[in-house]
């Protein structure tokens, strides 16, 4: 008896969230948001694996934990997005911290990058040189800010990959999925963004990683085999939505598709607009 209560209290203190453990681990982040902030280390230290990981993905190689700074950039991350997360958004929290860590390690990279470039130019400017030219420091400021938009949208691109893979769906095959029509288009976004706004329908979703239909039937008014057969592009739009996409989801940012109309065939040519989402397959394909 005495064996079993300890037992219970041990297991009460030392329960921490399990990736797969998603329930208990929005509760967690809940209370931290409560006030309750003890829970922050414990989530801090338990999910250093998932933070390497993360980290790895940008820098491309192993991440030494206690040696590489960019890990001590992906752990200030990780608790950034304890901070910034709410089920409201609609993305899994760990899908949520994924990109923002890949963000924050763009950041600290180019930044160093920037530093570095800015003292050799310091070491070997002539002191007789003339001061630079304010247009040229401009087009350096814009070079960079499209730089580093590429480099996130390039990293948005890998997560969306993963996630896709997650449906069993490949990025390099979406074009395969689309609908040939953009009436057709446009009725498939509508029906992937209320899978994304109807929170019963976007967990299902989430969770069992398919589209809920027999539930989903209640919203919508197309036939179930109608569902079924565009599945795939389904799957990638919802996830599109769901996800904190800065930079994908502006290809699918019309009027009809945010939900400011219901789609019309007459306006199917607006569709062209979630049709450029599978432009990103061949930047998919130039960064593999």
């Amino acid at each position: 008896m005495l064996l079993t209560l300890f037992l219970g209290k041990w297991r009460r203190k030392s329960q921490t969230p399990r990736e797969n453990d998603n329930q208990h681990l929005y509760q967690l982040i809940e209370r931290i948001h409560q006030g309750e902030d003890e829970w922050r280390n414990e989530l801090l230290e338990q999910y250093r694996p998932f933070i390497g990981t993360a980290v790895s993905k940008v820098c491309k190689r192993y991440i030494h934990q206690s040696q590489d700074e960019e890990f001590s950039i992906g752990l200030e991350a990780f608790n950034e997005a304890i901070t910034g997360y709410s089920v409201e958004k609609g993305s899994s929290f760990l899908s949520f911290a994924d990109l923002v860590i890949r963000r924050r390690v763009i950041d600290f990279i180019r930044k160093n990058r920037q530093r570095i470039s800015m003292v050799s130019l310091d070491e070997s400017a002539d002191p007789q040189a003339p001061e630079y030219n304010v247009w040229d420091v401009q087009a350096a400021v814009e070079r960079h800010q499209l730089e580093q938009e590429a480099e996130y949208r390039r990293e948005e691109i890998f997560h969306y990959r993963e996630r896709l893979q997650q449906f069993e769906i490949e990025l390099e095959d979406l074009p395969d999925y689309t609908p040939q029509h953009a009436d057709a288009r446009i009725n498939m976004i509508h029906i992937a963004r209320i899978i994304a706004e109807k929170p019963e329908l976007r967990q299902s979703f989430l969770e069992k990683k398919k589209i809920p239909v027999k539930y989903l039937l209640q919203y919508i008014t197309f036939s179930r085999k109608t569902v079924e057969r565009n599945r795939n592009y389904i799957v990638a739009i919802t996830v599109l939505f769901i996800e904190d996409y800065q930079y994908l989801r502006s290809y699918i940012q019309t009027e009809d598709i945010e939900g400011k109309g219901e789609p019309r065939d007459e306006e199917g040519h607006r569709a062209q607009a979630a049709g450029s989402l599978l432009d990103c397959d061949d930047a998919g394909r130039g960064i593999s």
